[in-house]
């Protein structure tokens, strides 16, 4: 922990003086032309009106809280203007207006949430022609943990996160997704890996480019980094994509795209990255692997947003090896797309989430390229009642389902290798969740509450085309989660 605390402390102070900065160069220093006039004309400026005086020191403050990110102040006008328009419904549109973003400045990252598994059981396979044996888990863990910095000047942005994620027994011991595992736990280990997000980049008239490492441009995986309707479990706490999917949760890489509003409260984003792939690949960090993510979306307020997104990757895979032991070098590639939606209105939310991948993988059996297919379909609908009380904010009850058409036999298998996976294997997950929420509190928000999740046992192959041991289900699993979570 220690590591990670000094690995980040140097990030932020390298990164963000140097962005806040930069940011205000032209703010303090302006043209170098522009000096000499400045010096001829101080006499004037010091007989200068008392009204331009004032609109000099009100621009400079307004220089000033775009650095520390503070939120511009409404005039008096406004505010006049709010209370006679139609009375309540006048002041309720300037809260509204009011209340959306303030994306400038420099704020910091908080975000925990984990729980304890109080009641759990799994199936352990002992092998052909034995009876499985039925595991109780009992343990704890932080499933979404982020500390850190972030930066947003007008034309300067920056961030750099902290990993703070555990390991989890239902991933580490009751699945058989390679892809679910690593995913877990790439973003733990590892120097490079414990620096969750560490970026920097540049932003005109809401077009930005960021370098390092970020999350994708991919579906609304970044609405999943707050505490939503509260369930705490890796299958439920993140988007289903970057679970078990062939999405990484960050990419080293380069993004660029478009994030603004038009015509008041209307949102359109548009994003494209170029990374080196799945942090799952053997060449992590090399030429071998490259990702490519894109989405369009679009989003009003706080009752929609949208994305449609398409996904492509490539991974040299000569870590595959037949049977005689040598190695089947094969250029496997993905291409997948996704429909993703968060709704909420009058309480009720629904965070739907669709992905479909078609895939080349090698196949360990004859050194050739087969087609296989995947997807991936989620849904969390939800209602909050919220409370007119100091410091209750709402208590939240929500149900999810999530299907998984395409299944992996091991997570022993490379993830590339054809025998090890089975497109007509599916199965199912379904969770309820009840929650308790504060209000915001001095910047803070935190949630309480308890989690149930359960995968049934499915049938998901034939004795002899399932795995060479003849196992033809998958045993699922069932936990009971007591949670809770806080963010700033």
């Amino acid at each position: 922990m220690f590591k990670k605390m000094l690995t980040l402390l140097f990030a932020v102070l390298f990164v963000v003086p140097f962005v806040a900065a930069a940011d205000d160069f032209d703010d303090d220093f302006g043209d170098f032309e522009e000096d000499g006039e400045e010096a001829e004309d101080a006499e004037e400026d010091e007989d200068a009106p008392a009204p331009a005086k004032a609109k000099e020191k009100s621009e400079s403050d307004a220089a000033m809280r775009d650095l520390m990110g503070e939120p511009e102040e409404k005039s008096a006008s406004k505010k006049e203007k709010s209370s006679g328009k139609n009375g309540e419904d006048g002041a309720a549109e300037e809260e509204a207006k009011s209340s959306a973003p303030a994306l400038k400045g420099l704020k910091p990252i908080l975000l925990v949430k984990g729980g304890f598994t109080a009641f759990g059981q799994y199936k352990r396979w002992n092998g052909v022609g034995t009876t499985p044996s039925t595991m109780n888990t009992m343990f704890g863990s932080v499933d979404e943990g982020l500390l850190g910095l972030e930066y947003m000047g007008k034309h300067v942005i920056a961030k750099g996160t902290l990993n703070l994620r555990t390991d989890n027994a239902l991933i580490s011991e009751a699945v058989h997704n390679p892809l679910m595992e690593e995913n877990l736990h790439s973003v733990q280990n590892g120097i490079a890996n414990v620096l969750y997000e560490l970026y920097g980049g540049v932003k005109f008239y809401d077009v930005f480019i960021k370098a390092g490492k970020m999350l994708p441009e991919y579906g609304l995986i970044d609405t999943y980094q707050e505490l939503g309707m509260g369930f705490a479990t890796p299958f439920l706490t993140r988007s289903l994509i970057v679970v078990e999917g062939f999405v990484p949760e960050t990419d080293a890489g380069l993004s660029l795209g478009y994030n603004g509003i038009l015509k008041k409260d209307h949102n359109l984003f548009v994003g494209l990255t170029l990374g080196t792939g799945s942090n799952k690949s053997e060449f992590w960090y090399s030429n071998k692997t490259m990702g490519l993510y894109g989405r369009v979306g679009y989003g009003f307020k706080e009752y929609i947003k949208a994305a449609v997104t398409f996904q492509y990757r490539q991974d040299f895979s000569n870590v595959i090896k037949t049977s005689d032991g040598s190695p089947v070098n094969k250029e496997v590639d993905l291409i997948g797309f996704g429909v993703h939606l968060k709704g909420a209105v009058a309480g009720f939310e629904m965070p739907v989430s669709f992905d479909y991948n078609k895939m080349k993988m090698a196949s360990s059996s004859d050194g050739n390229k087969h087609k296989t297919d995947g997807m991936l379909l989620s849904l969390a609908p939800g209602y909050a009642y919220h409370f007119k009380h100091d410091w209750i904010d709402k208590v939240s009850v929500a149900v999810r389902f999530d299907l998984v058409k395409g299944v992996y036999i091991s997570k022993y298998a490379n993830y590339l290798d054809s025998i090890n996976f089975r497109s007509k294997g599916l199965i199912y997950r379904i969770g309820a969740t009840a929650n308790f929420f504060t209000k915001e509190l001095a910047g803070f928000r935190g949630m309480t509450g308890l989690t149930f999740i359960m995968q049934p046992k499915n049938k998901v192959g034939t004795a002899d085309a399932y795995n060479e041991e003849g196992r033809v289900h998958d045993y699922g699993f069932m936990a009971i989660v007591l949670q809770a979570g806080a963010e700033y």
